[in-house]
């Protein structure tokens, strides 16, 4: 068993709090989260685009949350950024409750994948993702769609198939951004088969 190092923790933190977004939205109205998202993601481009391009950014960033970065993400987009306009992109495209199902799949299925694949996962796919990981997002997503009450339950546990799928299977992009893109586009599709439009 490995242990997760404090960053790790705390980033792990952060991004189940991120499950405030969809389940505020099960109460706001679409237009409200939108606008919020949004402001929220051309805010995180902005501040990442500054911390990639201005040396005393920079410096701030790495003093007081170097701990927080990815190595990836020393010259790329964060994940918070990715983040932010999956959620914005997955709002603004997808039927309500099928937003609300992929941002909980990513806030919760994503972080059980990290967190059991470093501590307890011994099949390692890609060099870094586990088996046991992705098994353990599977698990969360079905419970996920277990407790939603929309849209049927045979198009929530295709998504959760295809969200695991997507966490095992990055394609090289961060899966802030695919995993809820990808299992949102495949529940649309069901969904649009299902009732015939």
């Amino acid at each position: 068993m490995r242990e997760l190092s404090k960053a790790v923790i705390r980033r792990k933190t952060l991004h189940l709090l991120t499950a405030i977004i969809p389940l505020s939205y099960i109460f706001l109205d679409r237009f409200i989260m939108v606008i919020f998202l949004i402001i929220l993601g051309v805010s995180a481009v902005i501040i990442d685009f500054l911390r990639l391009e201005c040396a005393p950014v920079k410096r701030f960033f790495y003093l007081h949350f170097g701990d927080l970065f990815w190595k990836r993400e020393e010259h790329s987009l964060t994940g918070a950024t990715m983040y932010a306009v999956s959620a914005f992109l997955s709002i603004y495209l997808f039927d309500k409750w099928i937003a609300i199902a992929v941002l909980l799949f990513l806030a919760f299925g994503d972080t059980a994948a990290h967190i059991i694949g470093v501590r307890w996962g011994i099949t390692y796919l890609n060099g870094e993702k586990t088996v046991e990981g992705s098994a353990a997002c599977l698990v969360i997503c079905l419970v996920i769609s277990i407790l939603l009450p929309s849209p049927e339950i045979l198009i929530l546990v295709v998504g959760a198939l295809v969200a695991a799928l997507v966490e095992l299977f990055p394609l090289g992009v961060d899966d802030n951004l695919t995993l809820p893109l990808i299992s949102g586009v495949a529940m649309e599709i069901i969904m649009k088969q299902l009732t015939g439009l």
